[in-house]
């Protein structure tokens, strides 16, 4: 029997990533309309701004559309894993949603970023996995096709030493703990502030979060480095070292950017996605779906 892992291809997964960004861009668009009609005091809410919401937007859905292709070439269950780190980076995104009503932002405002943001994530999740699905087959001698499941189409894959959980917890914290400094530094500093890698008000939390930031990118090279070493190579390790040292490479890239004003918003938006690559990337070893897979989830067909 000849097995062959279906995955989709990279020009399907863009096409169906640009769709599902314009189809969020447009309801989130649809939304915001729905919101200043309802309260016409919000019809200058900053964060209603097509700009604003839009290259957040963009952003978030580009990352998911890689998250999957990566996962449907790498994870055992890439649809159980996405499905889990899906619903934690939703999780995730209303975090700021409730900082706003700890500011005590309009409250209908931030209900409607709140819809917005889990409108964005159905429809991303949904058009990925659907649009761009993953699957396996394998044919027989007699020309029958069974169609098998992606883990059942791996599992012979050798089992290889697996790296430390404690070493994805310590760099989960590292990130954790790289982002509330930022987040406490772009709450203390103005947004408005002049160009320049530095401001005079917060330059010390500027300059641990430069150096923390440092540090982590350190040791998501060594970690890199030591998965690679490791023969065989095991298929989530590789995911998470990889998936973390992008993370930290784009948060620094928008670090970089937030020096230019106009620039900052981009930056600011790449930050958080650096960070939170980073951090679900060293999460998947964690939520990996491994579990054997039972000798019925293969369905023959004639």
């Amino acid at each position: 029997m000849t097995v062959a892992h279906l995955t989709p291809s990279a020009l399907r997964v863009a096409v169906i990533t640009v769709l599902s960004a314009l189809a969020s861009i447009v309801v989130n668009a649809g939304l915001v309309w729905l919101a200043k009609a309802s309260d016409p005091s919000l019809q200058h809410y900053s964060h209603f701004r097509l700009w604003d919401y839009g290259t957040l937007t963009a952003v978030g859905v580009i990352a998911a559309g890689a998250a999957w292709y990566v996962a449907t070439r790498s994870l055992l269950s890439a649809r159980h894993t996405f499905f889990r780190v899906a619903v934690i980076v939703t999780l995730a995104l209303w975090l700021p949603d409730v900082w706003l009503l700890i500011k005590h932002e309009p409250t209908r405002a931030v209900v409607f970023l709140v819809i917005m943001h889990a409108a964005v994530a159905l429809i991303t999740y949904n058009f990925l996995v659907f649009g761009a699905p993953v699957g396996a087959r394998a044919e027989r001698g007699d020309g029958a096709v069974a169609t098998l499941s992606p883990r059942t189409a791996i599992k012979g894959e050798a089992t290889a030493t697996r790296v430390s959980r404690g070493v994805w917890v310590s760099l989960m914290i590292a990130v954790g703990v790289e982002f509330l400094v930022g987040l406490v530094g772009m709450l203390y500093v103005p947004f408005n502030r002049p160009d320049g890698w530095l401001s005079h008000r917060g330059e010390a939390i500027y300059l641990f979060h430069a150096v923390l930031g440092g540090l982590l990118g350190v040791a998501a090279v060594v970690v890199v480095f030591h998965v690679s070493q490791r023969t065989p190579i095991h298929r989530v390790d590789r995911v998470a070292a990889v998936s973390g040292l992008c993370g930290v490479l784009v948060g620094a890239f928008g670090g970089a950017l937030c020096v230019s004003h106009p620039l900052r918003l981009l930056g600011m938006a790449l930050m958080f996605l650096g960070v939170s690559v980073a951090f679900f990337g060293y999460l998947i070893p964690m939520i990996d779906d491994a579990h054997p897979i039972a000798p019925g989830d293969a369905s023959i067909t004639s």
